[in-house]
Parts: structure tokens; sequence; C-alpha cells
């Protein structure tokens, strides 16, 4: 009850539907006393409007935890290119314009400790994609323009709280906040999708998924376990449509 009093004190966002909660509870006291079934109704109209405010309030506090993660990220991010030394050290890859592999081993970390402050899946997705063979080996030009395209493709498809990074050569990966298997085998499938669209040099993706807390509780096992899942995808046999999509072994 304290709890309760001090939320409603620091914040006034409360007091609309703690308002028509306590109406919708006196009306219907009242109506119960003297036996007027229409305030019985009006109760019910009231404790209606303070459900659609509660409602509303968790969708806000959900869109303003997802905001806040993404703008920390940001300033990570900002805060450890002031901190190295020359160009060649920066945070970006140079092809993509996407955070490199040592933000994603911080930004995981982080990503997974917000996922246990706040009682909510993250999950992490490693993606391998692969060339057509018509593109010249040598040709880094070519390399380049098929890497920075699958890196506009990934930032219009995933949210403003997620996160993606380049890790090595052709593989990348995608940390997913509020997001359980699920969705992220969906966000992968959306991905391939949009390759076959755009048609482009880039034949095939393979995906690994892992999920927190369902495949591991620690940032390092989660990354072995999408590791281990995205080896078996890429394992597969090339016909497998546009590549396939592995979910990792959920811990017993």
């Amino acid at each position: 009850m304290a709890g309760l009093v001090d939320c409603l004190f620091v914040d006034r966002r409360y007091f609309p539907g703690v308002g028509l909660g306590a109406a919708g509870f006196l009306t219907g006291l009242v109506g119960a006393v003297i036996s007027q079934p229409a305030l019985g109704e009006l109760a019910g109209v009231f404790a209606l409007g303070a459900g659609a405010l509660a409602v509303a309030g968790v969708h806000r506090a959900h869109q303003a935890e997802h905001e806040a993660s993404a703008a920390v990220d940001a300033v990570t991010l900002r805060h450890l290119e002031l901190f190295t030394n020359s160009r060649e050290q920066t945070l970006i890859d140079a092809d993509t314009g996407l955070p490199d592999h040592r933000f994603f081993e911080l930004a995981l970390e982080g990503r997974v400790a917000a996922a246990r402050r706040h009682l909510w899946p993250v999950t992490l997705v490693l993606v391998e994609i692969e060339v057509r063979p018509a593109v010249d080996p040598g040709d880094d030009h070519a390399r380049v323009e098929a890497l920075a395209a699958f890196s506009i493709l990934l930032r219009r498809t995933l949210r403003e709280a997620d996160i993606a990074c380049r890790l090595t050569g052709t593989r990348f990966a995608m940390i997913l906040e509020d997001t359980a298997e699920e969705g992220a085998v969906w966000t992968a499938e959306r991905l391939q999708i949009g390759l076959a669209r755009n048609k482009g040099v880039i034949s095939r993706l393979s995906a690994g998924v892992a999920s927190y807390p369902t495949h591991a509780m620690k940032a390092s096992d989660i990354l072995q376990q999408a590791e281990a899942a995205l080896t078996k995808a890429c394992a597969a046999e090339p016909d497998h449509g546009l590549g396939p999509v592995e979910v990792a072994q959920a811990e017993l």
C-alpha cells in the first residue's frame, strides 16, 4: 500500500486511472446500497475506462523502456568512440556503418542484464550470408556493395530498440529486445524475404537463434547456443530455399 501511495505522488499520470477506478467503486457501492441497477452499469463504465487507461499506461511504459535502452546503446557507443585514439580503432564497421564485434559483446551483456531486471525475453540471432558465385571474389567493390545493401535491409527490418552488428566477414548479429525465439525466427525470415525481393548478389541467409531465458541465462552461454544453431544451419543442404533458420535447444 505504501508503495502505491509513493507511486501516486511521484507520477501524476496515475491519477486519471485511479480516479476512474475509485469513482467506479463508489458508484457500484452506492448502487448496491440503494438497489439502483443503473448505478451498477455506470460503475462498469468507470471500470472499463480505468482498465483502458491502465493498458495505455503499460504500453507507454514499455515504449519508454525500449527508447531508453536504444538511447543508452547510442550513448555507450559514443562514449566508447571518444576513448579511441584513431580512426582505425572506431567501433563502427567501415563497410556497413554498423557497430562491430566489440560493441556487440558489450551490448549483449547489457541487454541480457536489462532483460533479467525487467523480466522480459531477449533473443540473439546470428546470421551468415552467402554471395552469389557470379560475383568475382576478387572484386572488392561488389563485395562492399553487397554488405552495404544488406546492412540497409537490416536497419529497415529491425525496430529502433533492436541492435544489429557486423561481427566478421559475412556474419552479422541481431539482438532483439523483449522478443522470444518465435519472433526472432520471423525476423530472420523477413530478412530472407527481403533478399529474395531485392534479387541482389546475396543468395542465401542462414540464421541461428538463442534467447534468454529459454536457452541460457548468461550472455556468453546465449552466444554459444546461437553459434551452435548457426553452425547447424550453415551445414544444411544448399538447396534449402532461402536458407535455414535454426533455434537452439532449450535448457532442461
